[in-house]
């Protein structure tokens, strides 16, 4: 299998809590040399999400952009497990142009852990980003949006592996994206009704 160079943006707008996520990060078995990490610093909100995830994008050393939020954490397999699904996606599927791939995610409030068919960022192809920048303007729902302007392009394609649960949610009362749930939920469904074999399975 050929390995894609994988870009890890996070952008960082929490001191102490970054730390877990940084080294949820390291402790991938990802081969370090195919990976770069982009940190931005809006410690003083100077961006809105987009316009931070914009400048992850414009600092990106590789091809393809994975999304991590700065409170979130990634199992160690993340990276690989991503990478495999894409390839497999792109054998499988030739007539697809796929601009990014995702998974399902784990809820968690470090008290209790809870499995849900909802999606994080994921991982994005860069000149993709480059030409649909993500939208500055808005101040949650960001990558929601994202998926549905996909949705509305008849030769682009978001896959999701529907088996992968290898991003840790981290739940608290002051997330910007607190309610994302439910909008995104709706966003999932358009995307599986656009084409049967969206909900490829696996590696």
């Amino acid at each position: 299998m050929e390995l894609i160079g994988i870009t890890v943006g996070v952008l960082n707008s929490r001191t102490i809590v970054i730390k877990d996520c940084l080294s949820s990060i390291s402790r991938q078995v990802y081969p370090t040399e195919m990976t770069d990490f982009v940190i931005v610093d809006n410690m003083k909100k100077q961006y809105s999400i987009g316009a931070g995830f914009n400048q992850i994008v414009n600092m990106a050393k590789y091809d393809w952009i994975l999304f991590v939020g700065d409170d979130d954490l990634i199992a160690r397999t993340y990276l690989f497990n991503l990478c495999v699904y894409l390839q497999t996606c792109r054998e499988k599927h030739p007539d697809y142009d796929i601009v990014g791939v995702t998974t399902n995610l784990i809820i968690t409030d470090n008290e209790k852990r809870i499995g849900i068919d909802c999606a994080p960022t994921g991982m994005w192809n860069k000149q993709f980003l480059k030409d649909n920048p993500f939208n500055e303007t808005l101040k949650r729902y960001v990558d929601t949006d994202l998926f549905s302007r996909v949705n509305n392009m008849p030769d682009k394609m978001i896959m999701r592996d529907s088996t992968n649960y290898g991003y840790y949610y981290v739940q608290h009362g002051n997330n910007v994206s607190f309610n994302k749930f439910d909008a995104k939920t709706r966003i999932l469904k358009d995307i599986e009704q656009r084409s049967s074999r969206n909900l490829e399975y696996g590696g």
